[in-house]
C-alpha cells in the first residue's frame, strides 16, 4: 500500500510510477464539494470524472485494474479536499495486495 501526499487544493493532478505502470491521477472538486477522479495508466484512460466514494476502489472493473486506488475517510464521509492530509487519505493498493484481500 502506498499513501499519496494530497494537498488541500480543490483541483490537483499528479503522476506516479507504480508496479511498472505510469499513472496520472486528476482530482477535481465538483460544485457540491464532492470529488471527481480521472485515472490514466500508460496514457490510456482507465476512469474519467468518476465520483469518489469513501473507502471504495476507484477503478470499478477488475479487468481494468493494475492495482487500485481508495480514498480512506473517517466515519464514511465523502472525500473532500478540505480533509486531504488528515481525515481523508488516498492510497494505492498493489495487485498482490488486492489478490490477498480478495482471498486468492
Amino acid at each position: 500500500m502506498i499513501e499519496f501526499d494530497l494537498i488541500q487544493a480543490p483541483n490537483q493532478r499528479f503522476s506516479a510510477l507504480l508496479d511498472g505502470a505510469w499513472f496520472e491521477i486528476e482530482i477535481k472538486t465538483l460544485d457540491n464539494g464532492a470529488c471527481a477522479v480521472s485515472i490514466r495508466r500508460d496514457n490510456e484512460t482507465i476512469i474519467q470524472s468518476v465520483r469518489a466514494l469513501p473507502n471504495r476502489a476507484l477503478i470499478p472493473y477488475l479487468y481494468r485494474e493494475h492495482g487500485n486506488f481508495i480514498f480512506l475517510t473517517n466515519d464514511g464521509e465523502y472525500p473532500m479536499y478540505t480533509q486531504f492530509g488528515g481525515a481523508c487519505r488516498l492510497i494505492y493498493v498493489t495487485p498482490d495486495e488486492l489478490k490477498e484481500i480478495r482471498g486468492g
